[in-house]
């Protein structure tokens, strides 16, 4: 999924920016090859969402835990040292917020991009606002993601660990997600 993201986000920006970032077509095998990369790697990104979705979806439902976590989200992003909510289970409402807004956003990308390699056969209209949806969120699902790979490096310690290797420590478990720790069976 991230291969995919990154080749999409840079040939993306690529084509987008040309102007400014027309240098890394050649990266690509140029103009062409670019938007074939662009076309079916999105379609692959869409995949993956799609799959994301099926096995991450009954750990993303919103609680009211989540809404505590989001309505104090600046307290719990500017201090990663900030312990989460008692409650906070297997994903904090952060995390939550970005699942969310990631699944939605690659369905709307889904069917811009579509609309978009197909343009000639729908109105110019429905293709000028599907090309402008699409191109706000990439600007903001790229900003998105850095945010992302700050909250999973610095922003909270332990976290890129077990998302490359898939596990956590007892302790970690315990203190960043204790709602979910106590879940596993584990006494407080």
């Amino acid at each position: 999924m991230a291969l995919c993201f990154i080749i999409v986000m840079f040939t993306g920006l690529a084509l987008y920016w040309r102007s400014i970032l027309g240098w890394m077509l050649p990266m690509f095998g140029g103009k062409d090859t670019a938007v074939d990369l662009h076309f079916w790697f999105g379609l692959g990104l869409g995949l993956f969402t799609l799959l994301m979705y099926c096995a991450w979806r009954a750990v993303a439902r919103w609680t009211p835990v989540d809404t505590h976590f989001v309505r104090h989200l600046r307290q719990y992003a500017a201090s990663p040292s900030q312990l989460p909510p008692p409650g906070t289970g297997f994903f904090n409402g952060g995390q939550k917020l970005y699942f969310w807004s990631v699944i939605m956003t690659m369905a709307v990308f889904v069917v811009t991009g579509v609309v978009w390699w197909y343009r000639k056969d729908v109105p110019h209209n429905v293709y000028a606002v599907c090309r402008t949806t699409h191109r706000i969120l990439a600007v903001i699902m790229s900003g998105g993601l850095l945010v992302h790979i700050y909250k999973a490096s610095i922003g909270e310690p332990g976290t890129l660990r077990s998302m490359i290797g898939g596990t956590v420590t007892r302790e970690w478990a315990r203190i960043r997600r204790p709602g979910w720790f106590r879940d596993l069976g584990n006494p407080d």
